[in-house]
């Protein structure tokens, strides 16, 4: 079993990978902002807190020791990201770089999965974006990840760089106002629970994974247009499509080619049509 840190730790992603991780036997170092609430892990066997800043070098050298992987998840996330491009760059590029370079210092450098994001390639029209597609951030977000990579490839630490599809979560919420894309652009999503099971998956699959950029989406039931899916949630919670509003232009959703991770990884394990089950489900559990 390995020893393993996630920044970030205390967030929804952060609990439920730390989740997966724990029932695999893996022994955990949970580390994020003070002002966090860290009750989720009350109780938890082999699992450390550790409250503090990753821009804070001499704060990371304890949790580091004798870490072998480090999920790195911590950053400014939309729509916050927007707000604050300077604090964004710093936490999600300087707090990346603090974070490696404690990681070289170490006597034996952990391996290293980074939480990037395909917002990273902006909107490539109907094209089907690969791993090498250009790149074309539209967004501080995005922005901040392209550097945080050039970061990490620059550290010279072992890695597995994802680059994250949009997160669809069966769960009874108010639309956004906009949707984050047009009415006929292409999208596809992915679950938070076949996000979890590709990053849990990586342990096993470190020969292959090791030192790759891979993206990680949905697959091909995912792959609609905008209106289509936003229909169907519509349907499910009640709320006619015509009530809900696109953007005017293309945001960077697309669809994707996860051939190379679906076959060193085996995440995509929820269709869309299984979304839509969880997602009435959860809908009439709300409603009785």
């Amino acid at each position: 079993m390995a020893e393993i840190l996630i920044t970030g730790g205390a967030g929804n992603f952060g609990r439920l990978l730390a989740s997966e991780l724990k029932k695999d036997g893996h022994s955990l170092r949970i580390l994020d902002l003070p002002s966090c609430d860290y009750d989720f892990f009350d109780g938890w066997e082999k699992t450390d807190i550790f409250k503090g800043d990753i821009l804070d070098s001499k704060f990371l050298e304890e949790p580091l020791k004798g870490v072998e992987w480090v999920y790195h998840l911590a950053a400014i996330l939309p729509p916050a990201s927007e707000q604050n491009r300077e604090l964004t760059f710093k936490v999600n590029v300087e707090g990346t770089k603090s974070l490696l370079d404690a990681c070289n210092k170490m006597e034996r450098s952990p391996a290293i999965v980074f939480s990037s994001s395909i917002s990273i390639y902006g909107n490539a029209g109907g094209n089907t974006i690969k791993t090498d597609s250009p790149l074309n951030p539209i967004d501080i977000y995005a922005e901040s990840k392209v550097e945080a990579e050039k970061v990490l490839f620059a550290s010279g630490l072992p890695y597995v760089n994802f680059r994250i599809a949009g997160i669809a979560i069966p769960a009874f919420l108010d639309p956004p106002e906009p949707w984050p894309f047009m009415a006929e652009q292409q999208i596809e999503l992915l679950t938070l629970s076949d996000l979890v099971t590709a990053l849990v998956s990586v342990l096993n699959n470190k020969e292959g994974a090791l030192n790759k950029t891979l993206i990680l989406s949905g697959g091909s039931t995912w792959q609609v247009k905008g209106k289509e899916y936003v229909s169907r949630w519509g349907e499910i919670m009640e709320i006619p499509v015509e009530e809900m509003d696109f953007m005017d232009k293309p945001g960077w959703y697309n669809w994707y080619d996860t051939e190379e991770s679906q076959g060193l990884l085996d995440y995509q394990k929820t269709t869309l049509d299984d979304f839509w089950g969880q997602l009435k489900d959860a809908v009439d559990e709300i409603l009785g």
